[in-house]
């Protein structure tokens, strides 16, 4: 099973760029999946995702009743804010500005291992 554990201290640079701890890097990598970016609904902080994740989130929404208002709600929630992220040869991606504003990321962040998945803040409020 693949899993995000631990925490990790690290910043983003002057170019919005943010690197991602290389144990989260090599999981990515071993799964050979593109990876998703979002602003989390519970928190002020970003939550990186498997695309098999997103996958399977999509199909729940799917198998939901077609006509729910709350269902269409959610989905609309997660989706228009849904971003594929692309990784550099360093292990860096762009963080663009509207999400560094929601997440308040200034500087020092933390990422923090949620298994499926991990979370990206600013360390303050980490």
């Amino acid at each position: 099973m693949i899993m995000f554990l631990s925490s990790f201290f690290g910043i983003i640079d002057s170019k919005n760029r943010i690197a991602i701890p290389s144990s989260y890097r090599a999981t990515i990598k071993e799964t050979k999946e593109k990876v998703y970016l979002f602003k989390s609904l519970k928190y002020p902080c970003l939550e990186i995702h498997l695309a098999s994740k997103i996958n399977s989130l999509v199909k729940s929404f799917d198998e939901k009743d077609f006509f729910s208002k709350k269902n269409d709600h959610f989905k609309t929630a997660i989706l228009s804010d849904l971003e594929e992220i692309t990784i550099d040869k360093e292990g860096r991606f762009i963080v663009k500005e509207k999400l560094q504003k929601f997440s308040k990321i200034s500087k020092e962040i933390i990422f923090i291992g949620k298994g499926n998945h991990f979370e990206i803040w600013e360390k303050k409020l980490g």
